[in-house]
């Protein structure tokens, strides 16, 4: 099992799942020092039907991608064959989507932007 946490008088290093921390590039971390700040933009829940999606409205004075989480209340992974997340420039908006066929679900999400 690879380690995972490292720290280290410049701050703490967590690499991702699957990735060990001593030989991780920093594509593969989850955190390490000097890494931007996240605000939260968005939250809440949405319950949609087969092929149903919600637009949200997000404040993003600096057009910077969001990093959306996802999950739902069954306990299903998103995917594009599930439900997701999309987004578009501008990244004002998040929309949430569940994928056609798929049963209604109720979706939890957040939004973070980098605040750097």
């Amino acid at each position: 099992m690879p380690k995972r946490i490292k720290y280290s008088p410049e701050g703490v290093y967590v690499s991702r799942p699957g990735y060990d921390v001593e030989t991780a590039s920093l594509d593969k971390m989850s955190m390490f020092p000097g890494m931007g700040v996240m605000a939260q933009v968005l939250d809440g829940s949405v319950t949609l039907g087969a092929g149903g999606s919600q637009d949200f409205t997000i404040t993003n004075p600096a057009g910077k991608l969001p990093y959306v989480i996802l999950n739902s209340t069954g306990g299903e992974h998103p995917d594009r064959d599930t439900f997701c997340a999309e987004v578009n420039p501008p990244y004002n908006y998040v929309r949430i989507r569940n994928a056609v066929g798929q049963p209604t679900r109720t979706i939890r999400f957040a939004a973070l932007i980098d605040n750097t």
